[in-house]
């Protein structure tokens, strides 16, 4: 399974693509640096899976190829989700269960 992070950059921000990359270096290992796709529109990204703490991710394709599940953040804990929404809510939890379940 390929597992690639996709992230939106704060424009208004200048170090923000810095520090993305650093925080996957130090939680994700330098390994992981090499999949990390930086893009404004994450709808356009085909994938399988796409795992984000924003509830509502909106873009250019109204019916992205991915399936959303909502990461849990502050911002988002108290949402309840509908079925079949599915939530992660931390990286300790079994996010390989998640890549597994679409094979």
């Amino acid at each position: 399974t390929d597992v690639f992070i996709c992230t939106s950059p704060i424009k208004k921000y200048r170090y923000c693509p810095y520090e993305k990359y650093a925080w996957v270096e130090k939680h994700f290992g330098p390994e992981f640096l090499e999949q990390i796709v930086l893009t404004p529109d994450k709808t356009v990204v085909s994938a399988d899976l796409l795992i984000d703490d924003r509830p509502d991710i909106t873009g250019a394709e109204q019916n992205p190829s991915w399936e959303h599940v909502l990461f849990t953040a502050c911002h988002n804990k108290h949402l309840q989700l509908k079925p079949p929404s599915r939530r992660l809510h931390s990286w300790t939890d079994d996010w390989r269960a998640l890549l597994d379940s679409k094979r």
